[in-house]
């Protein structure tokens, strides 16, 4: 990846993450440049997780949709494209994205899609019911 995008709201969870990680108590924060530095080096190694918000009762749960690369993401990098795909693949609904450093979690951020219009379908519903039957079918297989 020759040019990584600095902006949108990746750039800003990596910002506060590259923040907290450099931060010292003699040097304080770190200037936008050592920031840029750092962001460039974790990019091609991050990840991204997409998890619905479900009510379950008086619970709420969030199931996993999608895990991606974060070099996979520069289309979707300002937040209307992000909520445009996120209506076409998933439909209505609040989500939350979470950002992985490696295997290190990072930051999350919260998005929601229409949630006052009822003619946006729920899709995720039936992608989660479809995972749930998986992970039940497989967990049946390992114990039965």
């Amino acid at each position: 990846m020759d040019t990584i995008p600095l902006k949108g709201w990746l750039w800003s969870m990596f910002k506060e993450y590259v923040r907290k990680i450099r931060r010292t108590a003699s040097t304080g924060a770190p200037e936008v440049s050592v920031m840029k530095e750092k962001y460039q080096e974790i990019f091609p190694k991050a990840s991204i997780k997409i998890l619905v918000e479900e009510k379950v009762g008086m619970i709420v749960i969030f199931n996993e949709l999608e895990e991606r690369q974060t070099y996979e993401l520069t289309d979707l990098l300002d937040e209307p494209s992000l909520l445009a795909y996120l209506e076409k693949h998933y439909g209505r609904g609040k989500y939350k994205i979470n950002l992985y450093d490696g295997l290190t979690f990072v930051a999350t951020r919260n998005f929601r899609v229409r949630l006052e219009e009822e003619s946006v379908k729920e899709i995720w519903r039936d992608i989660v019911a479809k995972n749930k039957a998986k992970e039940a079918a497989a967990a049946g297989s390992r114990w039965g």
